[in-house]
């Protein structure tokens, strides 16, 4: 909750109080031992790496722990570590909710007098962004603003808004789709950045709707998971076949070159010796793992078309996984393919 300096202190007293009424009431709610002890750990660890200087880590860390086992002190370092990562304005808040939760129970003074001065001194210099926007647009009905993706009430227009350091988009938008965006950047504290949303008739043309996954490029939905994994099936296949193929022509000619000596009757490759016979058998199996290889290969491919011809419905199949595992054996060379759909 961010109280802005502009209201009445009554109403943001009155704002202030009711909050730290919930964060108490929050933080009474029952939280089973084992949770506790994950959020303990979690704070523990971030305050190390907060000591570290790996304050981008530490963060997460103490988010997570306030989520699992809400707790003022853990926010209160939480807060610090947002100031350590250029968010003065969720450093701020925190510290603000810090500070009116304490008072409302009167457990921790220490810590809500900390937690008031940390608030005052960012205050001061926290960095802010305003939204001038000219009547020509905010007198359209149904107009709608966002930045970074949150709603900015009419309330808000032109009212200095404290921000984090960084990049923030604003996006308007009317009802007909028309829209304009921009990306701003807020690079320093005590910034205030103004950024005026031009009339209408600068705006884009009518926004064009795209449903979710369609590749607007070629006007089709993007391959399904399964035809994917199909297609991996059928180059696998190709590509075993091409090997053991070209194996299978390799031993052939040696048998080719043994037959004259080592046959009785070469043309017919009868009477042979046993390496003959077993450079032959050889040749045979890798032969037949081709064979094998491609029609895999072929039938996964033709499967892949199906599939992918058939979901343009919006419909997505379901995820499918396929496998290919090699399998060489004294009497055999081949693989074995498996798969769930």
């Amino acid at each position: 909750m961010i109280i802005d300096r502009n209201l009445p202190r009554a109403a943001a007293l009155l704002l202030g109080a009711a909050f730290a009424v919930t964060l108490a009431g929050s933080a009474s709610a029952e939280v089973p031992p084992d949770v506790r002890a994950t959020a303990e750990k979690l704070y523990q660890d971030a305050y190390v790496l907060a000591l570290e200087g790996h304050h981008a880590r530490a963060c997460e860390m103490y988010e997570e722990s306030d989520r699992l086992d809400p707790a003022n002190g853990t926010k209160l370092e939480l807060a610090r570590c947002y100031e350590a990562t250029a968010r003065p304005a969720s450093a701020w808040a925190l510290y603000v909710a810090v500070a009116e939760a304490d008072k409302a129970t009167g457990k921790n003074r220490a810590r809500e007098a900390e937690a008031r001065a940390r608030a005052d001194a960012l205050d001061a210099e926290l960095p802010r962004l305003v939204l001038m926007v000219p009547a020509s647009v905010a007198d359209r009905k149904g107009l709608t603003i966002t930045r970074d993706g949150v709603a900015v009430g009419e309330a808000l227009w032109g009212t200095p808004m404290p921000v984090d350091l960084g990049k923030h988009t604003i996006r308007a938008i009317r009802p007909d789709k028309q829209a304009w965006e921009s990306v701003v950047n807020v690079s320093r504290n005590g910034e205030t950045v103004t950024v005026p949303i031009p009339a209408p008739a600068a705006w884009a043309p009518r926004v064009r709707e795209v449903p979710r996954g369609r590749d607007e490029r070629r006007g089709m939905s993007p391959p399904p998971p399964l035809v994917l994994s199909l297609g991996g099936v059928a180059l696998a296949g190709f590509t075993v076949g091409g090997v053991t193929g070209g194996l299978a022509f390799a031993k052939w000619e040696e048998v080719k070159e043994m037959a004259p000596r080592q046959c009785s009757a070469p043309a017919g490759l009868s009477g042979c010796t046993q390496a003959v016979a077993d450079k032959g058998a050889e040749a045979s199996r890798f032969a037949g793992a081709s064979t094998a290889g491609f029609v895999v290969g072929g039938a996964a491919l033709a499967a892949g078309a199906i599939v992918w011809l058939t979901s343009g419905s919006g419909k997505r199949p379901a995820a499918g996984r396929i496998e290919i595992l090699p399998v060489a054996e004294p009497a055999s060379v081949g693989g074995v393919v498996r798969g769930a759909f």
